[in-house]
């Protein structure tokens, strides 16, 4: 991997189920990255952090990647409810999950010790 200076702090929050597939293929091009968190919530898709730093010249690269690998997906939900008397169907409710949020921020001063 040739030296570049690092001049990006990019937070990329992707959802748990794209995550190994994102994770494996950024290793494969040589960006590397820390796992900084990962949350899960009642109502929403559990998603990883990963806290990157980079040269702004690989941004397109990563960006690419990103999409390529996080692409949001419908998933239909099914919705447990209870009526009075016999139960008749099961409701469902669509989701829109997957996909990823990226943060770049600009780094003054960067030292690796």
């Amino acid at each position: 991997m040739p030296e570049r200076e690092i001049d990006l702090l990019v937070l990329i929050i992707v959802s748990q189920s794209q995550s190994k597939k994102v994770m494996a293929n950024l290793n494969k091009q040589q960006f590397y990255f820390t796992v900084i968190d990962s949350s899960s919530s009642l109502f929403q898709e559990p998603t990883v952090c990963l806290l990157m730093g980079l040269n702004h010249s690989r941004m397109d690269i990563l960006d690419k990647l990103i999409q390529k690998y996080c692409q949001p997906y419908r998933k239909f939900i099914p919705v447990q409810m209870r009526g009075i008397g016999e139960m008749s169907h099961m409701p469902v409710i669509e989701s829109q999950e997957g996909g990823a949020t990226l943060y770049g921020m600009p780094v003054e001063h960067f030292e690796q010790i």
